[in-house]
């Protein structure tokens, strides 16, 4: 895992999130060591983005179906570290994001199945 600058959060992820857009994601909220609960499943990735000025990072994603909104949002209010499994520019397949109040965000980005690499 690599962490990233904060001054790095917003462009990076502006980049991540054209480059995904509507690959299939995941959100996972960790509370506690072993202690993981999926918000989200299967949906399609929309943005994942920092906003410096609300100090915000968030990740949006659709298709919900029943028992979700048609565009799932999931916010993390003053991050402290954010981190992803990409040593280089290609585009992660996990981002997590700390929060100031311990919890732990992890979005999964799954492999398009047609990718050979």
């Amino acid at each position: 895992m690599r962490e990233l600058a904060p001054e790095a959060w917003s462009e990076y992820l502006d980049a991540v999130s054209r480059e995904l857009l509507n690959a299939e994601v995941s959100i996972e909220i960790i509370t506690a060591p072993d202690e993981a609960q999926t918000q989200a499943r299967h949906l399609a990735l929309q943005a994942v983005c920092y906003d410096y000025r609300d100090d915000v990072f968030e990740v949006a994603a659709a298709g919900g179906g029943s028992h979700l909104p048609a565009t799932l949002r999931h916010l993390v209010d003053h991050p402290e570290r954010i981190v992803t499994d990409s040593w280089t520019l290609l585009a992660p397949m996990t981002i997590a994001v700390d929060g100031r109040d311990g919890v732990r965000t992890v979005v999964r980005i799954a492999r398009d199945p047609d990718f050979v690499g």
